[in-house]
């Protein structure tokens, strides 16, 4: 540091005040961020709603390796989707919707699903 920018930033004080505020800036910043999950299921939204994603995920990649010939792979999708109840995600996304109505932020991230329970598709693919 020159010694002027030594001398001024000695009278502000042993650092600069508006160097200060970026750590605080960036707390709020995370602060901001924290109920925006990078994985659905880390513990920021209600269990049921955690629960919810988490199926409506597996569901959505168990449907895309169905194959429609009956094949066994086909009947162990099948046996799979039965036991995450992917039939019953439209009713489920429903009742979340309904018991979470006043809560913004999880009705913003159920908006993320179609009426099947699905992610809606943002469009990236094309």
């Amino acid at each position: 540091m020159s010694r002027p920018a030594h001398e001024a930033a000695r009278r502000l004080g042993r650092w600069p005040r508006y160097l200060l505020g970026l750590p605080l800036a960036a707390l709020a910043t995370l602060a901001a961020f924290a109920h925006t999950p990078a994985h659905p299921g880390d513990g920021n939204w209600p269990r049921p709603v955690a629960q919810f994603i988490e199926r409506s995920g597996n569901c959505q990649h168990f449907a895309g390796e169905f194959g429609g010939d009956g094949s066994p792979r086909d009947a162990e999708v099948n046996r799979a989707m039965d036991k995450l109840r992917c039939n019953s995600l439209p009713a489920d996304l429903r009742t979340l919707r309904q018991r979470y109505r006043a809560d913004a932020l999880v009705t913003a991230r159920l908006a993320a699903f179609d009426d099947e329970g699905m992610p809606k598709d943002d469009g990236a693919g094309d």
